[in-house]
């Protein structure tokens, strides 16, 4: 909940940062030999035919209030034909209500790609396959994401500290679900040589989720419990690989994989 306060109220963007994106340049063609009304914008993703190569992602799970913006999502999602990333089950797998993201989410999207997710950091909580299936049975997923947000755990102060082991456990993981494993960052961007480790381990799709939006330190920062904790989350605002340069490292090391740049 109050997440979503901070988000909405403007204040969780990064201090200073941003995406690359705008600095991106494409060349003109003056001639392009092809006729404007054939272009088809529509592409597959996980094996799903979608409207665009557009995904809207994770954006909340867990509080009541939260239904009703994942319903909405879905609503949008299936009249748009694009794919839909939900946020974090975690809260919905522990029995304290879906926060919207339970079957109803695949009777309002029954056409489009749907992604389950979990953090990564829960497999050294005592999450391993069992919940991974539970997660993506749940919603009929076709793929989870595992999010990787270790800047927002550090700095949050209900944050899980312990990412020791993970890759090995992404990797067991990744073996072991019939859908494919996602990674994706939340906001500070995946470089080329991570990305590579996460391929080789298993991992097909890469959402290299840049700098340039929402700052998770900056949202944690909000809710610092005095002003020390504060201050030291304020001072994360603007850290992150830009978008634009996540994508171009991540395409680099990766060239076989699924890149998703948000």
């Amino acid at each position: 909940d109050q997440h979503l306060d901070i988000v909405l109220s403007g204040r969780g963007r990064g201090d200073g940062a941003g995406t690359g994106l705008d600095a991106v340049r494409f060349v003109h063609c003056a001639l392009p030999e092809l006729h404007l009304d054939e272009i088809d914008l529509s592409a597959r993703f996980l094996g799903r035919p979608v409207a665009a190569p557009l995904l809207v992602s994770s954006m909340t799970g867990g509080p009541a209030r939260a239904a009703a913006i994942n319903r909405h999502l879905a609503e949008a999602c299936e009249a748009l034909g694009l794919p839909l990333a939900v946020g974090s089950q975690r809260v919905a797998l522990e029995g304290g209500g879906d926060g919207g993201l339970g079957a109803e989410i695949r009777r309002l999207a029954p056409r489009v790609p749907l992604l389950a997710n979990l953090g990564a950091a829960q497999l050294n909580t005592g999450y391993g396959e069992d919940e991974a299936r539970r997660a993506v049975g749940m919603i009929g997923a076709d793929a989870l994401i595992l999010h990787l947000n270790p800047l927002q755990e550090a700095v949050q102060p209900e944050g899980d500290r312990d990412w020791r082991g993970l890759l090995g456990r992404i990797e067991a993981l990744a073996r072991a679900l019939p859908v494919p494993v996602v990674a994706k960052e939340v906001g500070a961007g995946l470089s080329g040589a991570l990305a590579r480790r996460l391929f080789d381990a298993g991992v097909r799709v890469l959402d290299v989720a840049g700098s340039g939006g929402t700052s998770w330190a900056a949202v944690e920062a909000e809710r610092a419990r005095d002003p020390e904790e504060a201050a030291v989350a304020r001072a994360f605002a603007g850290w992150g690989i830009p978008t634009a340069r996540a994508i171009a490292q991540v395409r680099a090391a990766c060239p076989e994989a699924v890149v998703i740049g948000s």
